[in-house]
């Protein structure tokens, strides 16, 4: 019997390769996991309006994400979670795991809400989704949740919200869920009307998601209050490095042939992130490098958001007078195809996420700039 699915890792490099799960797979799932031992999961007398169907292959193109995304960018984020809950390291993480250990079988896999025959929509598995897709997988091996008779679509949705970090503990191949994802499903339940806007209605509501990711019960009335404190619907876009590449690949900012080339650098790489920039301006010398930073999983907000742009462009422009002073004897370092860009625009409330948040390259303390709408002048942060 099979315990791990080992499978063809250069398809990241090569699109022509194509990975699936097969009827093995799944027949060795269904062996290796004892209901059982995971109540949690698959005992039905758990959920209200839900119940575990069975453990299924399912086309890569029947299942959903769990919440319609933001029109302006095609960056996902699990409705439960704060942009997914992911960050960089969590997320190389995940892809060493299953890249050396393959897809462990004997793991409660991705879950799955059945809409109908042909439309699936995912309780949790986003992250691994992202490293199937990165590996061309055509299917998903799946757990499958089916309506119990009786409740309507809104209060189906409304357990599933809960269900999204409830069903995330912290164990490969997956990344557990946050406090910051906790509060924002508490803030969602209170815009959805799911629950009250007052601190017991909250506290009820999260702490079995607080149980479930290792939290007590001191901590979750802190993290209640929070909820009470930052109710809102405008959402913080997260990043990560894939999650960049893919909000500049749906952009406006278009690389140009022999002209311009973007790329985007993560705000706690500055110093890493100068060298690639630096090593590929010096590889295309014919080309503008315009680097563009992401500010990651941000939970602060604005004031987060702008500490951690505006920093990097102090950073970034320190190294090289530090450069220039050693390499130069002080004389001004202008790189001469190199440029520090802009930042992703995250922060939905103040920006326009189709557009740029520009550097002002005569500032000294990392000043920037959006114009929203018809505004003749821009927005300015510093």
């Amino acid at each position: 019997m099979l315990t791990t699915y080992k499978f063809n890792k250069t398809a990241s490099l090569d699109a022509s390769i194509i990975n699936k799960f097969l009827p093995e797979h799944l027949e060795s799932t269904k062996k290796l996991i004892n209901l059982n031992a995971h109540p949690n999961l698959y005992d039905s007398k758990n959920f209200k309006t839900i119940e575990f169907d069975d453990f299924q292959i399912i086309d890569a193109n029947k299942i959903q994400l769990d919440t319609k995304q933001l029109e302006t960018t095609s960056v996902t984020t699990q409705r439960a979670r704060r942009g997914g809950g992911v960050n960089d390291k969590e997320e190389q993480d995940l892809d060493n795991s299953l890249t050396t250990r393959g897809v462990i079988l004997s793991v409660p896999p991705g879950a799955v809400y059945k809409r109908s025959e042909d439309s699936y929509i995912y309780i949790t598995g986003m992250t691994r989704d992202g490293r199937y897709k990165k590996y061309n997988f055509s299917n998903r091996l799946v757990a499958v949740y089916k309506r119990k008779e009786g409740y309507t679509d809104n209060d189906v949705q409304n357990e599933l919200s809960q269900l999204g970090n409830i069903f995330n503990p912290k164990e490969l191949p997956q990344v557990e869920a946050k406090e910051y994802d906790i509060i924002d499903e508490g803030v969602r339940a209170i815009n959805q009307k799911w629950i009250k806007k007052d601190y017991q209605s909250i506290f009820d509501r999260i702490k079995p998601q607080c149980e479930a990711v290792g939290i007590g019960e001191t901590r979750c009335s802190k993290i209640a209050m929070n909820v009470l404190n930052t109710a809102s619907d405008k959402p913080v876009l997260p990043m990560t490095a894939e999650k960049a590449k893919i909000w500049l690949e749906d952009s406006k900012y278009k690389n140009i042939e022999n002209k311009v080339k973007y790329i985007t650098i993560s705000y706690d790489f500055v110093s890493k992130g100068q060298v690639d920039a630096v090593k590929l301006a010096k590889k295309h010398p014919e080309e503008e490098i315009r680097v563009i930073v992401h500010c990651g999983i941000v939970t602060g907000g604005i004031e987060q958001y702008t500490e951690r742009l505006t920093k990097f462009w102090v950073v970034w422009n320190a190294q090289l007078d530090a450069y220039s002073s050693v390499y130069f004897g002080g004389k001004t370092a202008k790189p001469k195809n190199l440029i520090l860009y802009g930042g992703v625009p995250q922060v939905t409330e103040e920006m326009d996420t189709t557009q740029v948040c520009l550097f002002n390259q005569d500032s000294v303390e990392g000043e920037f700039s959006q114009k929203l709408g018809n505004e003749e002048n821009p927005k300015i942060w510093k």
